[in-house]
């Protein structure tokens, strides 16, 4: 297959052929489609396999409905074997040549990983600058940020696709429940905490597919890109992170057990944040040097992963981590409020009216429960909250302390609608 062959192979819709998008996510798309009219280049990034290139492929479907001609848009994959070795200026170049497009005709150009690109970085910035090109491009790491070196400032847009929320979990297992079967909502969140949310595993459940997908991160996303040639330590290092979900994590401790160094344990947690396989939560304070010198506590980016190192059990920490996803998809970047070895696992918000979340997976609540200790001591140290939010398996009543409402969910429920009243 020649160069051009694969271009036509990539780029179906030039013949009117049909191409395949997958499941619709709208929240990805529609914003990108709404971008597709400013200069500014879209950067999409996450986790490999999380589905950027069906987003992508939506996108694309999205812009030719509205009336972009087909043969305007160019998307390629860029570890292609095809086309390893051409530039993407000389990509563009052969693109306008099969076309006989003028040189001011405003063009799509999609990039599939596009770090698989010698100096994409230098290439999307003399594209922004010299050409009427839209660029949308995706990569798997945050690292593609940084190792841009500040060449794309003011020039980018940057959205993170990540893992299926419990919404898109359901869609993509064509469950519709209706208000009088809300009780089957139960098993489906548990099974949503052990599937996780990479898009081929909820359509067909596999601890074999997400081995070998962690696997392909570690070896493909950190190994090559950092130059580590230990893949056991990192493996390790991994499992140690995710069996200690939830908790603070000590890399002294961290160090010791895999006999390296703080610093490098403290370098190889930043390398799994920047592959989407983990993410760090602060605690929740106004003292920045707390922020940074306080023990972080580490979620994953995904509870399947979890289910393949640790097992089935152990719902309560995956619940917890449902919770960290969930608010971290909305926008909100909490923190964990400690004190007197009491916790909050979650608060976001300004100090005088700040909004605590407990998760805690357990059939029936009791608020004379002694987990709940640390909430009752965030409260009456916090006397402007007006709202704290408890996240149980099967949900309760909602009741007064104070004069904070308490709303006691059923964990599906909190998923599905968050911390506002609207299901997203």
């Amino acid at each position: 297959m020649t160069v051009q062959e694969t271009y036509y192979a990539l780029n179906p819709w030039w013949e009117e052929s049909h191409f395949d998008t997958g499941i619709l996510r709208p929240s990805y798309v529609r914003p990108l489609s709404e971008h597709i009219d400013k200069k500014q280049i879209d950067i999409i990034i996450g986790s490999r396999r999380v589905g950027k290139t069906t987003v992508l492929k939506q996108l694309i479907k999205a812009i030719l409905e509205h009336g972009v001609k087909a043969t305007d848009v160019f998307y390629l994959a860029l570890d292609h074997p095809k086309l390893a070795g051409v530039s993407i200026s000389d990509h563009l170049r052969n693109f306008r040549a099969i076309f006989a497009h003028d040189r001011n005709r405003r063009l799509v150009l999609l990039l599939d990983e596009v770090q698989e690109s010698k100096d994409w970085e230098i290439e999307l910035k003399a594209l922004y600058d010299h050409e009427n090109v839209k660029v949308v491009c995706t990569g798997s790491t945050a690292s593609l940020l940084m190792s841009q070196g500040g060449k794309l400032t003011g020039r980018q847009f940057v959205s993170i696709v990540y893992p299926l929320s419990f919404a898109e979990y359901l869609l993509f297992r064509n469950e519709s429940i209706s208000g009088a079967e809300e009780y089957k909502y139960e098993q489906l969140v548990e099974d949503y905490l052990q599937d996780g949310g990479y898009p081929e595993n909820a359509l067909n459940p596999s601890e074999d597919y997400l081995a070998g997908l962690l696997d392909d991160i570690i070896a493909r996303d950190l190994m090559r890109l950092y130059q580590i040639r230990r893949a056991d330590v990192l493996k390790d290092l991994y499992q140690l992170l995710t069996a200690s979900v939830g908790s603070g994590t000590s890399y002294t401790k961290l160090a010791r057990a895999l006999g390296i160094s703080v610093d490098t344990a403290r370098e190889y947690i930043g390398y799994f944040e920047a592959a989407f396989l983990v993410s760090a939560m602060t605690k929740w304070t106004s003292s920045h040097t707390e922020r940074v010198y306080t023990a972080k506590k580490i979620y994953l980016t995904d509870t399947g992963m979890k289910t393949i190192i640790t097992g089935k059990g152990d719902l309560g920490a995956k619940a917890e981590n449902a919770v960290y996803l969930k608010l971290t998809r909305d926008g909100i970047k909490p923190g964990y409020y400690t004190r007197d070895k009491r916790e909050v696992d979650f608060v976001f918000g300004e100090a005088q009216s700040p909004i605590p979340i407990e998760a805690k997976y357990v059939d029936e609540f009791d608020w004379t429960d002694r987990r709940f200790l640390g909430l009752k001591l965030f409260l009456d140290e916090h006397a402007g909250t007006k709202r704290a939010i408890i996240v149980t398996r099967r949900g309760g009543k909602s009741f007064t302390h104070g004069d904070t409402i308490i709303d006691v969910e059923p964990l599906w429920r909190f998923l599905l609608q968050g911390v506002g009243d609207k299901v997203l």
